[in-house]
């Protein structure tokens, strides 16, 4: 089983590989094309002209003449990124691409997204980003809408698009090292950054990485190819899937990705339970409770309710855990044409990594490191084969059976909105919602807590 820890920082190695392997794509401003001469086309050959001698602004002039004059034509759409992608890269020595692999591949070996970057270049960075893509969205709608004439397409450009969205997250988690302590940002300087704490640190302000992510995933879903050669280790559960069931495997699970991160946009907590699911794939979990229901992670991103609480994924275990895969039933599914998360994640058995082993699922004092026996209880299911968890409809690990959630019937959008409310409780010395309230309106694993576990609970938190 592959595990995602190889690499100290999955995004860092993904850019490194896919700009190194990036043929057609709008870092390229080189590339030839050979176009008639002839209005559109015309205007166009023009634009590649000046992008070979530098001049990108005239590039950009003449490209957006020829969408004017035939807004179908795509080499123009496609010369267009590129113009303004190295128009905004080139204006110093500190932003060509070049630059930006070694900024990389210093990322890569500090943990630090973009070590190294001031923030003049981040922000040159994302102006540059945010250019392309206002461009890009709007080809990208067109091609989709049959409005290209499909020389280039979205598909052509995805590999190229996807690492323009990658960049613009490890911005985000750049910006979000700065307020932490052992992060350093500056050249030549060591650090303590741990990346854990990065990623999980993202969930205080999701919104802007939530956007990104969604891009990334959006066009996974249209070129699975582009994930499967970017970020081979994140298909933890594919692996052993061949060629074409590999790319509708890894197009439906960024599919069913894609819609989270849509649903997620305006609702904070389901911004959060998003990243949550993002971030225990990429195995980085915070071993907190996040969903407020006392439980720590407890959920196995299977796409079923493993704690009994009615809710799915919202509180998801690493992904390094030892969970094993049922790669036959995924390869029936993907045959048949099943896309839910449900489908492509069916798990045949799970059990804890290493750091797994000291953590009380369901705070009762228990852990599989004092106790193997509770490798059967916090780590097993209540029916082992998964043909009998679907018959039976019932995905719960065997510890939520003694579990009783909501034991005052209140309406589920009044009961969630409980659980989330306690979930953001996060200050010892100001507790909102103590232990009483949580076993009298909650229930869950509060029942399990006396007052010292329940002080426990707020630890790590702020």
């Amino acid at each position: 089983m592959r595990n995602v820890l190889q690499s100290k920082f999955l995004w860092a190695s993904a850019l490194v590989l896919s700009l190194s392997i990036a043929g057609c794509n709008i870092f390229n401003p080189t590339e030839s094309i050979n176009i008639k001469d002839d209005d559109a086309q015309a205007l166009t050959y023009e634009g590649y002209k000046k992008i070979r001698d530098n001049e990108y602004s005239n590039a950009e002039y003449y490209f957006n003449k020829a969408i004017a004059a035939d807004s179908s034509y795509s080499q123009a759409w496609f010369g267009l990124m590129k113009a303004i992608l190295n128009r905004k890269l080139n204006t110093t020595q500190e932003t060509n691409v070049f630059s930006l692999l070694s900024y990389v591949n210093a990322s890569r070996d500090s943990k630090v997204p973009f070590s190294g970057m001031s923030d003049a270049i981040a922000i040159q960075l994302q102006d540059a980003i945010d250019s392309v893509n206002a461009i890009a969205n709007q080809f990208i709608e067109r091609d989709k809408a049959g409005k290209t004439d499909s020389v280039i397409t979205y598909k052509t450009i995805s590999e190229g698009y996807m690492v323009l969205q990658m960049m613009k997250t490890m911005l985000v988690l750049r910006k979000t090292t700065q307020s932490m302590e052992g992060c350093s940002l500056q050249k030549g300087q060591q650090n303590s950054c741990d990346m854990a704490s990065v990623l999980n640190n993202i969930k205080s302000d999701p919104a802007e990485t939530v956007e990104s992510f969604n891009a990334v995933f959006k066009t996974c879903e249209e070129s699975p190819e582009s994930m499967t050669k970017m970020f081979d280790s994140y298909l933890q559960g594919f692996d052993n899937l061949k060629e074409e069931a590999q790319r509708s495997a890894v197009s439906s699970m960024c599919g069913a990705l894609a819609q989270e991160t849509d649903k997620a946009k305006d609702n904070e907590d389901q911004q959060t339970k998003t990243l949550n699911i993002i971030i225990g794939q990429f195995g980085y979990s915070d071993i907190i409770d996040d969903d407020g229901d006392g439980c720590v992670d407890e959920e196995l991103y299977d796409g079923e309710d493993n704690d009994g609480d009615g809710e799915i994924d919202e509180d998801v275990s690493d992904k390094t855990n030892k969970i094993e895969y049922d790669n036959d039933m995924i390869l029936k599914n993907v045959t048949a044409g099943k896309t839910a998360i449900r489908d492509l994640r069916v798990i045949s058995r799970v059990n804890p990594n290493e750091k797994y082993e000291t953590v009380d699922i369901d705070m009762n004092g228990k852990t599989v490191a004092d106790n193997r026996d509770e490798l059967e209880t916090e780590w097993a299911f209540v029916y082992p084969k998964y043909q009998d968890r679907v018959n039976n409809n019932n995905h719960r690990l065997v510890f939520a059976t003694g579990l009783t959630f909501n034991p005052q019937g209140l309406p589920p959008e009044e009961y969630n909105a409980y659980k989330h409310a306690i979930a953001k409780d996060k200050d010892i010395n100001n507790i909102q919602y103590d232990l009483a309230f949580r076993k009298q309106y909650i229930g869950g694993c509060w029942a399990n807590y006396d007052e010292k576990r329940f002080m426990q609970w707020f630890e790590g938190r702020n």
